[in-house]
């Protein structure tokens, strides 16, 4: 049980590792989520795999929705029962399609199933892949336009080195609702794709956000700051300058 949820994952998976000798997955980032996502609003999940950031947001915020991004043939069995078995049903939504710059069809590379949380467009080589399929890609901003341009308070994203593709893909619901933005940020995985720190602090700035660093929260000024505390963290947040107050209390199970 995870904040009152049974939660369903491969044979022996990282993921599952963590849950029982920590308790909680990624807590920083669970804090945060349940901080930052605000009542009534939607998270946008990207790189859902099964589920285990999403359900500390719908357990504590009230009348929060979320939309998972997650197209892995290995969890996706797993997520959708979890989903199916959970409360928060009417207010989980599930999209099981890869996300990037356009609408499609693009080649997945899956891992063991173990493995599942290496799973991306690119072979990252931080574990083996075993092999490769076709699945369907969509961008966010279709999405969010799709359920009707809701306010979006949160987009985290966590999806192997196709980051800034995902940013970029979002462009418009990220200049219209502000939200803040849980990234990943892994070097190795991020140079498969060819891009760089500064495409990506670049592009960020053009919006309008501040990178700070998690989970110390100190936020950076500058392209050397960020390689520095790269060496520290693989997790950023993208605050808008102009966003909303925070003004909920984490809630942790």
């Amino acid at each position: 049980s995870y904040y009152g949820v049974r939660v369903y994952f491969p044979r022996g998976s990282f993921s599952s590792r963590v849950l029982r000798s920590q308790g909680v997955f990624e807590s920083d980032n669970a804090r945060l989520l349940q901080g930052l996502v605000r009542p009534d609003t939607w998270l946008f999940d990207v790189g859902t795999n099964i589920g285990l950031m999403s359900v500390p947001v719908l357990a504590g915020v009230r009348n929060s929705r979320v939309l998972s991004f997650e197209p892995s043939s290995n969890v996706l069995p797993f997520l959708r029962r979890t989903m199916a078995e959970s409360p928060y049903g009417e207010r989980w939504l599930l999209m099981p399609k890869a996300v990037g710059a356009e609408e499609g069809m693009v080649t997945f590379n899956l891992s063991e199933s173990k493995n599942s949380e290496f799973d991306g467009i690119q072979h990252t080589n931080r574990v083996p892949s075993v092999r490769k399929v076709k699945v369907d890609m969509t961008t966010i901003d279709n999405e969010w336009r799709r359920h009707g341009s809701p306010k979006v308070s949160v987009l985290k994203c966590d999806v192997e080195g196709a980051e800034l593709e995902v940013l970029r893909s979002a462009r418009a619901c990220l200049i219209s609702t502000r939200p803040f933005v849980l990234l990943e940020w892994n070097r190795q995985n991020f140079h498969v794709y060819g891009v760089t720190t500064a495409e990506l602090l670049g592009f960020v700035t053009e919006l309008g956000f501040d990178v700070f660093s998690i989970p110390t929260l100190v936020k950076i000024n500058s392209l050397r700051e960020f390689e520095l505390h790269m060496i520290g963290t693989e997790n950023f947040l993208l605050s808008p300058r102009d966003g909303p107050k925070i003004s909920n209390t984490p809630t942790l199970a």
